[in-house]
């Protein structure tokens, strides 16, 4: 066995006032910067900070099983409530059990302070058990990363990592705590917390070059991304697609509310492949793209996506995502609400004088509108037709689902295989009330709905997972249970990896001619997701039949507490491919 050598420095009977452990300067700028969770898993290196929570009653530790969902929960807490999630990892095993949460919340823009406990800074050359090398594990999917050396160093680097996730474009920050550095005296207290407000305003040229653009446009297409939700943009955006006649697309992969589902202009999500995206630009003459970060689809990305004859605008505060992926004629670096502000303000102003372009433009969103209300009449036709399937269709359970939704209700969504149906079926209109998987490693849904739940006390968060994502960190269920986090986890359950059998229909070689999915049905034994979810103390209901679906569900939202429904859907791959 091997033997780990923790280090306790006595507090001194001398510390003066401002005298403290590096461990209480970490908790009292925690404190200090409105941390009301510390989301992790505990190892031995981080006994110092354990200890500390003791004097520090108001900061809460929630106990995760797993560091993955301590991370996701963290990851939720953070979306739902716009503040940094913060989260304390263990060294090198625990940093890397949490790197398929943090890529997922690097991708969707979310502010983490990540934290893991280090052994002594001089036991490194000795390469003890557990060490690593957490700084170069972390630091791909970070915005910024570091080891603290020393004790003094603390104030800067806590203010600096809250400071730099929560400036846009938003991400994770990592710190490296070692033992040593924590139990150190030091004469310091934490550094107030420095907001950057990122009010900047375009060019006037680029403005009106902008705004020039669309007024000659025939078939303007909006591509919108999250940073139009995050940045309180959506209620501008509605006005400028509405002054323009746009089509609006949500960006493939999606992590929140950007634009409301049933608007007449909405006609989705795109679809994570390139054909997808090339059908619905094909004939755009002007492409507008707002603060979107996912480019390039999942499949099939050969060519370019958006025509050559087209023009595309592009606005964001991040350079590194504007024209990343392509040619861009407009490129805006700036604040994304108030650059659309100010475009509303320019198009509202020329339009007003231009009679032929207003015409123009309400015959387009007329017909937009026409083209939506036939695909509501395809939608509601197909839930009707499959009513009575078993076992359940995906429209039928997403359509039923969409009754018990209201103002108060938050949705987490990883169902990945049918979340064609849930973005087509839920209406979903408030802003800041949906999370979605956004980088695509499985494991994220469950955990964030109880960080959600946590940060929306007075809502009911609902969680639609698939059952290979639920499988990922089953034990999540311990949480609900222990806070009493009243979520409904819906799980679809199709007893498969069914997007990969989608992709092996769509590659038509063996697999599909035969009929055989290698490595994909999750059978032999069957889950009984509903037996696990009571050993973790979370009431569960297995829904089969259309009726026992409407009941699950209506017991399900008159209940205050966590509750299961398995909900059994159609296990064919024709499902996935209609």
């Amino acid at each position: 066995m091997p033997q780990f050598r923790i280090l306790y420095i006595e507090k001194s009977d001398e510390m003066g006032v401002d005298r403290m452990l590096g461990r209480d300067v970490f908790l009292s700028a925690l404190r200090e910067y409105g941390v009301k969770y510390l989301f992790g898993n505990p190892g031995t290196t981080e006994l110092p900070v354990m200890d500390g929570l003791v004097d520090y009653p108001d900061i809460e530790y929630i106990l995760a099983l797993h560091e993955d969902i301590a991370v996701g929960m963290a990851a939720g807490y953070a979306q739902a409530t716009g503040k940094p999630g913060v989260v304390n990892l263990h060294v090198a095993p625990g940093l890397a059990h949490g790197l398929g949460n943090i890529y997922d919340a690097y991708k969707a823009g979310v502010p983490l302070i990540i934290t893991a406990g280090q052994h002594e800074s001089r036991l490194a050359i000795q390469e003890p058990a557990l060490w690593g090398d957490l700084v170069s594990m972390v630091k791909p999917y970070t915005k910024w990363c570091w080891e603290v050396q020393k004790v003094e160093e603390l104030p800067i680097a806590l203010q600096r990592a809250f400071k730099v996730a929560m400036t846009e474009p938003r991400g994770p920050v990592f710190l490296s705590l070692p033992g040593d550095v924590m139990m150190q005296e030091v004469d310091a207290k934490p550094l107030p917390l420095t907001t950057i407000r990122q009010r900047n305003t375009p060019a006037r040229e680029d403005l009106e070059l902008a705004g020039e653009l669309l007024l000659k446009a025939n078939n303007p297409v909006f591509l919108i991304g999250d940073r139009v939700g995050r940045m309180n943009a959506v209620e501008e955006t509605v006005r400028l697609a509405e002054l323009t006649g746009a089509k609006v697309y949500g960006e493939h992969q999606s992590s929140g509310y950007n634009f409301p589902y049933r608007h007449p202009q909405h006609l989705g999500r795109c679809l994570p492949n390139g054909p997808f995206i090339r059908t619905i630009l094909a004939d755009a003459d002007v492409v507008l793209m707002l603060g979107i970060s996912s480019q390039a689809p999942l499949l099939y990305f050969a060519e370019p996506l958006v025509g050559e004859t087209a023009k595309v605008i592009h606005i964001d505060c991040s350079e590194w995502e504007l024209a990343k992926n392509m040619h861009v004629d407009c490129a805006i670096l700036a604040d994304i609400k108030s650059t659309i502000a100010a475009l509303n303000r320019f198009l509202d102003g020329k339009i007003s004088t231009q009679t032929e372009v207003a015409a123009a433009i309400g015959q387009r969103r007329h017909a937009i509108e026409q083209l939506k209300q036939e695909r509501f009449r395809q939608l509601q036709k197909e839930a009707a037709d499959t009513k009575d399937q078993v076992p359940l269709s995906p429209a039928f359970v997403m359509e039923q689902l969409n009754r018990f939704l209201d103002d108060r209700t938050f949705v987490v969504d990883e169902s990945v295989t049918t979340g064609r149906y849930v973005h087509s079926y839920l209406d979903i209109r408030r802003p800041n009330s949906l999370i979605s998987l956004k980088g695509g490693g499985l494991g994220y849904g469950m955990p964030a709905a109880l960080g959600a739940q946590l940060a929306r006390p007075d809502e009911r968060v609902v969680a639609i997972i698939g059952d290979g994502s639920a499988l990922y960190y089953i034990q999540s269920l311990w949480n609900a249970a222990k806070y009493q986090l009243p979520v409904v986890f819906l799980i679809v359950n199709n007893t498969s990896y069914m997007i990969l059998k989608g992709g092996l229909q769509r590659m038509n070689g063996s697999a599909a001619q035969k009929g055989v999915y290698p490595g994909m049905d999750l059978v032999g034994p069957e889950v009984d997701l509903t037996a696990c979810a009571r050993s973790f103390g979370v009431e569960a209901i297995r829904a089969e039949k259309p009726e026992e679906l409407q009941h699950a569900l209506q017991h399900a939202f008159s209940e205050r507490r966590p509750i299961l429904i398995d909900c059994v859907i159609d296990r064919t791959v024709k499902v996935f491919l209609q």
